[in-house]
């Protein structure tokens, strides 16, 4: 069974530092976390992994806006390489690929000698929609993919198309197919269910990723809310394990 990781998106209640507790105290290999305050989160989240033993898979979010990299953005990388992140989420929020490709292998040099890896993220509500076009920027800039199934479903694109050598890891998620009539972005920041509980074809998306791969289990919904994020973040793991078994 891959790695699985407990997604910043899961448990947006939480504090970073308290998510990787989280993810440790419910049976995680690894935990993600979302940073607002790098400066003032990244060692609470370092004490934290020293703590639990805890892996970081990835630290959320840079989003490249049309001009060039930001003060913010390069403290996101500084604090992924200090915690030793495996891959700093970055989604582009324009459609101009030449200089999504400028931003990509801006921030990948900066992150250079480090064990931290940037990894593009194609979303339908973003700049860039498309895998395919991800997978090209990816490949000039020398950094890696990540895969959401729901953004790919929502996007036209084949959940069942083979990962290809720059797809760094997926995350899993589900959400009713059809969706309700809301908007892409309403959807996925709010809407989603535990892995197998949508309509989503997970068993194909699972299919086309290398077994190994490690799995972010980010299940962002509003109705799951009411439930403490330690049992939260059990449920969803339960629900993840459930469908990977079918998978195997």
């Amino acid at each position: 069974m891959p790695e699985l990781s407990l997604s910043a998106g899961s448990v947006l209640d939480l504090a970073p530092a308290d998510v990787v507790e989280c993810a440790a105290a419910t049976g995680y290999d690894l935990a993600g976390v979302r940073l607002a305050d790098p400066r003032r989160d990244a060692p609470a989240v370092a004490a934290a992994l020293a703590r639990t033993g805890l892996g970081l898979l990835d630290v959320e979010v840079v989003r490249l806006g049309p001009g060039p990299l930001t003060d913010h953005h390069r403290e996101l990388a500084d604090a992924a390489a200090t915690v030793g992140a495996r891959f700093l989420l970055t989604v582009a929020d324009h459609d101009d690929e030449a200089l999504t490709v400028d931003q990509v292998a801006g921030l990948a040099a900066r992150l250079h000698g480090s064990a931290t890896r940037v990894a593009l993220e194609p979303m339908v509500f973003t700049g860039l929609r498309r895998r395919a076009d991800a997978e090209r920027i990816a490949r000039a800039a020398g950094v890696s993919v990540l895969l959401d199934p729901l953004h790919l479903h929502r996007a036209g694109d084949d959940l069942g198309t083979p990962a290809s050598e720059v797809i760094g890891y997926a995350q899993l998620t589900d959400a009713p197919d059809p969706p309700s009539g809301t908007n892409p972005a309403h959807e996925a920041r709010h809407l989603r269910v535990p892995p197998g509980e949508g309509g989503l074809d997970l068993g194909r998306f699972l299919t086309m990723l290398p077994a190994d791969l490690p799995l972010a289990v980010e299940v962002q919904s509003d109705a799951l809310l009411d439930t403490a994020p330690a049992e939260r973040a059990a449920a969803l793991l339960a629900a993840t394990r459930t469908v990977l078994t079918r998978r195997s």
